[in-house]
């Protein structure tokens, strides 16, 4: 995945965003697809109850961090774009319908996981 990432960047420096976004893309899912299915053609556990607890917690800390950042960031520019004082680029908004998005997608997850 580093490797992915280092060429994507070195193609943007370098003018050649075809190129690295091409090595991003292989990488990403060559990546993926060992990540995938590498738990499922060895025996031998890669994960133990102490990565499932750090896994949890980083998870829970970055949503949180989204959230709380969310909660005190959006609405003030919903309040200064109504009032005229601001105007948000598209941007902005496409962050703003990510982060809704991917919240209302952990909640349909957990759901789903809570009733298996």
């Amino acid at each position: 995945m580093t490797v992915s990432i280092v060429g994507l960047l070195a193609g943007m420096a370098t003018g050649r965003e075809l190129i690295g976004t091409s090595i991003y893309c292989v990488g990403v899912w060559l990546g993926g697809g060992i990540s995938f299915l590498a738990p499922k053609l060895t025996d031998v556990p890669l994960q133990d109850e102490r990565d499932t607890d750090l896994y949890n917690r980083a998870s829970g800390l970055t949503l949180g961090v989204l959230f709380v950042g969310g909660l005190s960031v959006i609405p003030v520019i919903y309040v200064l774009e109504a009032a005229r004082r601001i105007e948000t680029p598209p941007e902005v908004n496409g962050a703003i319908f990510l982060a809704s998005g991917l919240f209302l997608m952990w909640g349909v997850s957990y759901g789903i996981v809570k009733r298996r």
